[in-house]
């Protein structure tokens, strides 16, 4: 989402709420988690959000290209739920910095952002730039109880680089597509087979607070395309379509490669957008 026209004397705040998205606040600031997707180090620990092209220069370029990639799988994932549900009302749960509400909001929908960190203010921030009117719950799925604090239901739910950190996915994917009433966006890594897995790696002490077994278990949970679309089809949704990815977006994310299902579940799957419908 480019604000460079948009936020005047407020580039300081955008600095000061906003970081794990794609934003440009100006031609020399940005923000996003989209370069430390593709930087040496690993992700999940302290990686850099927010760019001043003063102190990077050397990489601008990179940084650039990684965030516009992940902001064009955003806002061609909005544009595909904008399309088919003109007007609806949107819930992303797990909302982060609010590009999906947000984002919703500019695609004449009305767009609403749950999440464990407050970002109040980040959604604030935005509505004030963009002339939007998102809202935010400071609320969060909890795990020991499988429940959300709140089942009110939405016209389509997002779930967007959240069930990785999830111990228990079955029983959040139920929770999250009870609240959609016509659809629900999933975007994460599947393992490609029909088998019904599983696939956690070893907890990481950087991605959760919760530290007791099981609910340790928050890091590359996956479950596999069969059992994710049996899933879905067994919680009423009778239409599932893969998004296809585009050029533009990661394509190290989401090229599909084939290597034997015991080195993918130590090393990872492919990215997929699932969007399905009732």
């Amino acid at each position: 989402m480019i604000l460079s026209d948009r936020v005047g004397d407020l580039v300081e705040v955008g600095i000061s709420v906003l970081n794990y998205q794609p934003f440009v606040l100006t031609d020399d600031i940005q923000t996003g988690v989209g370069y430390s997707w593709v930087a040496p180090g690993d992700v999940r620990v302290n990686p850099p959000l927010v760019f001043r092209r003063s102190d990077h220069d050397s990489e601008w370029p990179k940084i650039c290209d990684a965030n516009a990639r992940l902001r064009a799988m955003y806002d061609d994932l909005l544009d595909e739920i904008a399309q088919r549900f003109p007007g609806a009302s949107l819930l992303d749960v797990a909302c982060n910095n609010g590009y999906f509400p947000v984002g919703a909001e500019l695609r004449g929908m009305r767009g609403t952002g749950m999440d464990l960190g407050d970002y109040s203010a980040s959604v604030a921030f935005l509505n004030k730039c963009l002339g939007t009117n998102a809202r935010f719950l400071h609320q969060w799925y909890d795990s020991p109880s499988h429940t959300f604090p709140s089942m009110e239901t939405y016209d389509v739910v997002v779930m967007s680089a959240i069930m990785c950190h999830i111990p228990d996915p079955l029983n959040f994917l139920a929770a999250a597509a009870k609240r959609a009433d016509k659809a629900f966006l999933f975007w994460g890594q599947i393992v490609e087979t029909d088998a019904l897995l599983v696939s956690y790696q070893p907890p990481h002490q950087n991605l959760s607070l919760l530290t007791d077994f099981p609910v340790c278990f928050n890091d590359n949970t996956r479950l596999s395309r069969g059992l994710f679309e049996l899933s879905l089809r067994l919680l009423g949704f009778s239409h599932i379509i893969e998004i296809a990815p585009r050029e533009t977006w990661f394509t190290q994310l989401h090229t599909k490669t084939t290597v034997p299902l015991e080195q993918e579940l130590k090393t990872g799957s492919r990215h997929v957008a699932l969007l399905a419908m009732k």
